[in-house]
């Protein structure tokens, strides 16, 4: 008798090892595009351009974001995507036959394993404050019984997932799963000068100790749950002022801040989104950044890197483009192998899609 249960243990505890390896190995596998895999069922090694875009905080209410009265409507209208727009554009990315991967892959050198005939997309999102109450964004993002919802306090309803980025993104993958064969999502590009996805968890938000530390508990859980969704984080920088007008002193606060009141809710990252995509590689203040940590560099556009960016052995620069009321009116043909971009136009926009205006 005690032999048999000798072997029965020793018998599970092989197929325990195996079933550790086994998710271990699927669990790299579907995460990211770029791991060793079997190029079979259809799967082949992409040798092709990775594109990387971008987005801000969406508007759900064209209306009050529009409003001649609303003195960010030209912000708003210049930077950012309506969410019928985020929509469509996902509509055409699927339709145009991309995939989503995660940033990591990328970063690992290999080159993705891809469903035939797929081409790899790495999206991110920038801002993410929320701090625009009642002008027509949303308020906060929510976890509701393990489901991440987006929340405004003046809507009906006041949970959707329907208004932001990260909630509608979730719905269409709920729809299309293959838009991301191998669990990736966003990289979350967060500031801190006013908190993360609606929470007020920093000192800068001039709350009280006791609201701070409650909005820091429920934060906490949002990006525990999202990181498990498939998605990454990088650093917006805490104050979100741009690189020209900055001082090396300046400088080293917002990386001290973003170190002591958003790393501790966010992790670890080593990616850094400039914000506007406002930065010079061979400004000895850009190593302040390096010194933090700091050694993939997120900008913006779709021009050529400089030559110290091309050559840097100790940083990544990363150009991405931009998806916003602007380069749907500017840029159609750059981004026609993306999307139709006067297709997802939002006709609601107090400016029509033959305006030509620039980004400043």
């Amino acid at each position: 008798m005690e032999r048999k249960v000798k072997i029965l243990v020793t018998v599970l505890y092989i197929a325990a090892c195996v079933a550790v390896i086994i998710i271990a190995a699927f669990g790299a596998v579907t995460r990211f595009a770029h791991a060793d895999g079997d190029k079979s069922d259809g799967h082949i090694e992409y040798d092709g351009a990775i594109e990387h875009i971008f987005t801000h905080e969406l508007i759900y209410d064209t209306e009050k974001a529009f409003a001649p009265n609303n003195k960010l409507r030209n912000c708003f209208d210049k930077d950012h995507l309506t969410a019928k727009e985020f929509k469509a554009l996902l509509g055409e990315l699927y339709k145009n036959d991309y995939v989503l991967v995660s940033i990591d892959g990328v970063l690992s050198g290999k080159k993705p394993i891809m469903p035939r005939g797929k081409k790899p997309l790495v999206m991110s999102f920038d801002d993410m404050t929320y701090d625009t109450t009642d002008r027509g964004c949303i308020d906060k993002i929510k976890l509701v019984d393990g489901v991440v919802y987006d929340f405004t306090e003046s809507a009906e309803p006041q949970l959707t997932r329907e208004r932001e980025n990260i909630t509608i993104l979730e719905s269409f993958i709920q729809t299309h799963p293959d838009f991301s064969p191998f669990g990736a999502r966003a990289t979350l590009c967060v500031n801190g000068y006013n908190g993360i996805f609606g929470y007020r968890i920093t000192p800068d938000c001039n709350v009280s100790e006791e609201y701070a530390e409650s909005e820091t508990r429920e934060c906490k859980k949002l990006v525990s749950a999202l990181k498990d969704l498939g998605y990454t984080f990088a650093s917006h920088t805490y104050y979100h002022k741009y690189f020209h007008s900055m001082s090396a002193r300046e400088i080293e606060k917002d990386c001290n801040a973003w170190d002591k009141y958003i790393k501790p809710i966010v992790g670890e990252t080593r990616i850094l989104c400039y914000p506007a995509g406002q930065h010079n590689a061979d400004s000895a203040r850009n190593d302040i950044f390096k010194a933090h940590g700091f050694n993939v560099f997120f900008c913006v556009g779709s021009s050529a890197m400089t030559e110290t960016e091309k050559n840097s052995v100790d940083a990544t620069y990363i150009y991405r483009k931009p998806f916003d009321g602007t380069a749907l009116r500017l840029y159609g043909k750059l981004y026609a192998h993306l999307a139709d971009t006067a297709a997802i136009y939002d006709k609601s926009r107090f400016r029509p899609f033959s305006y030509k205006g620039g980004y400043y």
